[in-house]
């Protein structure tokens, strides 16, 4: 089994027993210092929880679309890099636990299972509020706004990575989803 992750995972998943295959999600840093994913994510939520005392209505332009806008730049920056692991690794089946797609895992050939940890709304469905809104699931007020809102955020940045993933053979993108919902398997293993 080998796990392709991002290079900050360089030895983590090793002692672990897996065989570690890992790309970059952009150039590395130019003091060459090696990236530490523990630090990366401590860094990430300070620098990111003034954004959570916000209407989760506002995150969508101030947070939620620029994480977006980040996870496209550098799923098409390792796109080559993935494309080079599969040929590789020759896989009978490709396993992604991720918010987004990359086309090399779509077109390699072997089928694609997707798994969905990250969110219990990752699988949507229109009797249930609006991923990313923390709405309650009893009181459907404000879903179809904060839907309106997140097209209205979202579309510019859906369409250049629906580009993107087509123009790299894969199919296009759901309408405003940044993955596709897997042929063979979607399992959802929220916690």
């Amino acid at each position: 089994m080998i796990f392709a992750a991002e290079a900050s995972w360089k030895g983590r998943l090793a002692p672990l027993g897996f065989e570690e295959d890992l790309v970059d999600l952009a150039p590395p840093p130019e003091d060459g210092a090696e990236q530490d994913a523990g630090q990366f994510w401590t860094d990430f939520v300070i620098e990111t929880a003034p954004e959570f005392r916000k209407p989760t209505i506002e995150q969508l332009a101030t947070f939620i679309e620029p994480v977006w806008s980040s996870l496209m730049d550098g799923a098409m920056f390792c796109e080559p890099q993935l494309r080079a692991i599969l040929d590789r690794a020759q896989p009978d089946v490709i396993v992604e636990d991720n918010v987004n797609a990359f086309p090399a895992l779509l077109t390699h050939g072997a089928p694609w299972v997707r798994i969905m940890s990250c969110n219990p709304l990752e699988m949507k469905d229109p009797d249930l509020p609006p991923t990313f809104s923390g709405y309650p699931l009893e009181d459907p007020t404000g879903w179809e706004a904060f839907r309106a809102e997140y097209e209205r955020t979202h579309r510019a940045t859906w369409e250049r990575y629906d580009a993107f993933m087509t123009d790299n053979g894969a199919p296009p993108l759901p309408d405003l989803e940044f993955i596709h919902e897997s042929d063979h398997l979607n399992l959802s293993v929220y916690p």
